[in-house]
């Protein structure tokens, strides 16, 4: 699972340093590129626990306990990607004002994660 998790963290940095970099070439439109990816994220990230919930629904009284259950860990991973969200959707803004300082530490963050995760697998 953990080998998992770095692969799918190593991808969402890429697409993340993607939507940057074609951010700041653009900068009035920042606010685009960046919020498809955090959307296109914000998407799959929910799904590990979605599909239990989907599958649950038709079980009775069983289902509504383990839906009760399942709303924890949902609530725990949305308040993990509020602050990621909400961090990018700082950084399109920035950007669209034309302030590249968050923008470019959080390029270089991305780029030395992608570097470290490379060298791993090697």
């Amino acid at each position: 699972m953990g080998k998992l998790w770095q692969r799918i963290t190593y991808y969402r940095h890429r697409s993340e340093l993607w939507a940057l970099a074609l951010a700041k070439r653009a900068p009035c439109l920042a606010i685009y590129p960046i919020g498809i990816v955090v959307l296109f994220w914000w998407v799959i990230a929910p799904l590990p626990i979605l599909f239990p919930i989907l599958l649950l629904q038709n079980l009775g009284k069983l289902g509504e306990l383990m839906l009760a259950l399942l709303a924890i860990p949902a609530f725990v991973v949305l308040g993990f990607a509020l602050p990621w969200f909400s961090s990018w959707c700082e950084i399109g803004t920035s950007l669209m004002f034309g302030r590249f300082t968050a923008a470019n530490a959080k390029e270089k963050a991305l780029t030395e994660s992608i570097h470290a995760y490379r060298t791993r697998a090697i």
